[in-house]
């Protein structure tokens, strides 16, 4: 758009417009956290080897000292933040449990190096028992992806300290977990999602389809059948039990999909005491999405209106004086090379350089992390 045929008055109309947008956004992502009572907090604290960490803490009304509330640690997957776990954050908090959203070392506002620390589950564990707020007996470990391995480690590092665990698209086992059995990790439920990217990776199949077959997942049900999806295998009172859930979903959908956070919703209030329960249907954090959504539209109609405002004093004069020079090159076979040599280089080395850089990175996790067999 050519800011010097945009009318002055266009211009701070989008401005305006613009930012009433965002402002209705962010307010209604604010409530929709919010409601209730629930308070969020940006927490810092000092991890393994001095390693400055980060989270979000979401605090339920009914969690006190006086009241200890059960506690939950939500932990996201690789190249991903704190952020990532809002949905079941936002759903555990509105069930009556303290959570601490973690950014994993090297992710969000934590340090890195990234894997350093077993990913900064057991600093994390650590950090949400430390809350006099939070009733010990009753602590849950959630994790999606990589931050499945997280929580795993935690587990496999302070066993008395949690009572369940949810995995959701993610495993046990090497080589960033210590491998799996009918009583580790404790009251286990794994989500993996029917088209599953990494099916080979997490727990050893050709496909997602597949996963009730596999070998690895058995030895931890312990069963020589395939595992009926749905069914519970051991007991909770022993801490033995077992539950595989398959939602119709994808691997990064685990963390925005209501079937996947409602399964973990129903897991929690099975094995865990205390909260508020609710069905596990009745989730309102797609409207923080919504409201982000909202917010990020009305950014995007200011930008404009605020780049001709600003070219319109004085100090950008010369700008203005300058003759556009058209931006389009020309759409030669070049060209459209270029385009699809660039669309197909990140799409094809993608998950192979993520591999190498585990496997590089894998040297450093195990030189800091106990490898629990």
């Amino acid at each position: 758009m050519n800011q010097q045929h945009v009318p002055e008055r266009g211009r701070w109309r989008l401005v305006l417009i613009g930012l009433l947008i965002v402002l209705f956004g962010a307010l209604l992502a604010h409530w929709i956290q919010t409601a209730g009572g629930i308070k969020i907090q940006d927490v810092r604290f000092t991890g393994t080897n001095g390693t400055p960490m980060s989270a979000h803490l979401y605090v339920p009304p009914n969690a006190s000292a006086k009241t200890p509330a059960p506690g939950i640690l939500a932990v996201h997957g690789y190249f991903n933040s704190r952020e990532a776990q809002s949905g079941f954050a936002i759903e555990f908090a509105r069930r009556g449990y303290v959570v601490l959203a973690l950014d994993q070392t090297g992710h969000g506002y934590s340090a890195p190096p990234a894997f350093a620390n077993a990913f900064g589950g057991i600093d994390g564990l650590k950090y949400l028992r430390s809350l006099d707020m939070v009733d010990k007996d009753n602590v849950g470990l959630e994790g999606h992806s990589m931050g499945g391995w997280t929580v795993v480690n935690a587990a496999a590092a302070m066993p008395d300290a949690y009572k369940a665990l949810v995995l959701e698209g993610s495993s046990t086992g090497k080589p960033f977990a210590p491998e799996g059995s009918p009583s580790f990790p404790r009251n286990l439920a794994v989500v993996f999602s029917q088209y599953d990217e990494f099916p080979g990776i997490m727990w050893q199949v050709a496909t997602a389809a597949g996963v009730a077959n596999s070998k690895k997942l058995q030895q931890v049900f312990g069963t020589d059948a395939p595992v009926v999806p749905g069914q519970t295998y051991g007991d909770i009172q022993a801490g033995t039990a077992r539950v595989l859930y398959t939602p119709a979903i994808t691997h990064p959908m685990d963390h925005i999909s209501p079937t996947a956070i409602g399964h973990s919703l129903d897991w929690f209030q099975r094995t865990l005491q205390g909260g508020t329960p609710r069905p596990s249907d009745d989730q309102t954090w797609y409207w923080k999405e919504a409201g982000t959504l909202v917010a990020l539209i009305g950014l995007v109609i200011f930008i404009p209106g605020a780049f001709g405002v600003l070219l319109a004093l004085p100090f950008f004069a010369p700008l203005r004086a300058q003759a556009p020079v058209p931006a389009a090159a020309p759409r030669n076979a070049r060209w459209w090379v270029s385009l699809v040599i660039g669309a197909l280089v990140p799409a094809v080395t993608f998950l192979p350089l993520c591999r190498l850089g585990g496997g590089a990175a894998a040297r450093d996790a195990l030189a800091t992390t106990t490898v629990f067999e």
